[in-house]
């Protein structure tokens, strides 16, 4: 149960369906319920089928890249902990150029974005296939129920609470980042 707990929170932080609430809201405010729905389904989609993709072959282009896990560990724990700080501080900007917004930028990068796709294979090497897919299944499912109510949730909370929201999970996304780096050094050291 606890390697389910850990696997789940750590995908559902780096997944981040809270943080992309304000993004969500701007890109479908003026469109209708039902254009709305399709983009959120399109996005969730998107973003389970390449979640699967990469836990099933995320490992295969590590082993063709000569990448050891070690080294991933420490990379991705100093991607999540810049990631961390960039969005904590409010530097983060995503431009919007393209025509359909359910694939990028909603599924990929903020959904299916570098720390989330990260945490699947580091959640797949400490707590197994079985557990991490699970957890990736539960979190598109938040994540639909999430956005899905984004505009409720927005004005339950409010923009104060959402920005709190979002800076409390930045710090556990950093805080993520540096037990990447510190596991990944251990592991050379052994």
């Amino acid at each position: 149960m606890e390697k389910f707990i850990a696997s789940l929170l750590s995908l559902f932080i780096t997944l981040d369906p809270i943080g992309t609430i304000p993004f969500y809201i701007s890109f479908i405010g003026k469109l209708t319920n039902k254009k709305r729905n399709k983009i959120l389904f399109i996005s969730i989609f998107i973003c389970f089928i390449i979640s699967l993709l990469f836990l099933y072959f995320g490992e295969f282009l590590f082993k063709y890249l000569k990448i050891s896990f070690c080294d991933f560990l420490i990379a991705s724990g100093i991607i999540l902990l810049i990631f961390s700080i960039t969005e904590f501080i409010g530097a983060s900007q995503f431009k919007i150029d393209e025509e359909d917004v359910a694939i990028v930028p909603l599924a990929i990068p903020l959904l299916a974005g570098p720390a989330y796709l990260t945490t699947i294979l580091i959640s797949k090497n400490f707590y197994g296939t079985e557990i991490t897919l699970l957890c990736i299944f539960l979190n598109m499912i938040f994540a639909y129920i999430i956005l899905f109510y984004s505009q409720k949730i927005s004005n339950a909370i409010g923009k104060v609470g959402i920005k709190g929201l979002i800076k409390i999970l930045t710090l556990f996304l950093a805080a993520l980042g540096i037990k990447f780096i510190r596991q990944g050094v251990e592991q050379i050291i052994k």
